[in-house]
């Protein structure tokens, strides 16, 4: 069993390579599922439905533009010219989730307060959606093997490391690397657990489940990068490296290759050596929500507020007969 689950990485596309991919497929179930689920939880919050289509797409046209701006920021190093930009912005490959997530956030949020709506209260209606789309999300990178799973492990623990076989986009030339896409979806499927059938149903000030995403989120996202394959953004250790004419420079996937070691070679020997642009973000939008919640006491229920004092009436003296 756990032999064909090896196999699943698939990034073929359904009728034929200009198809559909398998990725895509997972990815519009995200949405269809959001679509789905927050009319509902709208109308259970007393909100209006009718804009949760609306937000959909918003989060959809966001999502996609804001990816790929980011993703063309990653691959700076890469660009060397406005034919380089265009090329990461239109091709297949770099759709990164916190650009997504910016840029969609932006759009909603502009889009409520252009209406005039509660921006927190419905913010809050969203974030289950928001949890569980990214679970489905992750699962598209796992079947489609695009290359952001973590490096070389040093134990084989079942669905947690895997081989990424030949028909993934990028094989792991037979190493058993770490699961990340799959780790991040059983992590994001439990906050859309505990939001959906717990903490939905509590009576907290509104954008509280708005700080629990973004803490959630921030650290879940911080510690699955030291096991994940990027450039450090803040060294913090030695980085691999491979020997290119006697000098000793980074080690990257095509060195690799070129070296005459392979493929192999680069994910057995990678390692983090230093914070990485996912890890700094996530910082940040962990920072962001923890100092929203305290500052607002979001975590207490809006009856919980002590009324203000009102200065006791004084006391009339008794006239002494």
């Amino acid at each position: 069993m756990l032999d064909e689950i090896r196999l699943l990485p698939d990034g073929m596309s359904f009728l034929g390579r200009t198809g559909i991919s398998t990725f895509s497929i997972l990815l519009m179930a995200a949405f269809l599922a959001a679509s789905y689920l927050m009319p509902r939880e709208f109308k259970r919050r007393g909100l209006e439905p009718k804009h949760a289509d609306n937000v959909v797409f918003l989060a959809v046209i966001g999502a996609i533009i804001g990816s790929k701006v980011l993703f063309v920021v990653e691959m700076y190093k890469e660009i060397r010219s406005w034919d380089d930009v265009w090329h990461y912005l239109f091709s297949g490959a770099g759709l990164v989730f916190y650009g997504g997530f910016i840029f969609a956030f932006t759009f909603i949020y502009l889009y409520l307060r252009n209406k005039e709506l509660d921006i927190w209260t419905y913010a809050d209606g969203m974030i289950p959606m928001l949890a569980l789309g990214y679970g489905i999300g992750r699962l598209g990178c796992l079947v489609s093997g695009d290359g952001c799973y973590g490096h070389g492990a040093s134990h084989d623990i079942p669905l947690l490391t895997m081989v990424y076989g030949p028909r993934a986009v990028q094989p792991s030339a037979g190493v058993n690397v770490w699961n990340t896409p799959l780790m991040e979806s059983i992590a994001s499927v439990g906050l859309f657990a505990l939001v959906w059938y717990y903490l939905r149903y509590k009576n907290f000030r509104p954008g509280f489940l708005v700080t629990i995403f973004f803490m959630y989120n921030g650290i879940t996202r911080f510690l699955v990068e030291f096991i994940r394959i990027n450039d450090a953004v803040i060294p913090v250790l030695d980085p691999p490296t491979i020997e290119v004419a006697g000098n000793p420079v980074l080690l990257t996937h095509q060195l690799a290759i070129a070296s005459g070691k392979g493929a192999e070679y680069f994910f057995q020997n990678w390692h983090w050596y230093g914070f990485t642009q996912g890890q700094i973000i996530g910082v940040g939008i962990f920072v962001i929500g923890l100092a929203w919640m305290l500052r607002g006491r979001l975590y207490e229920s809006p009856a919980e507020k002590p009324a203000p004092m009102t200065p006791a009436a004084p006391k009339k003296k008794k006239k002494k007969r």
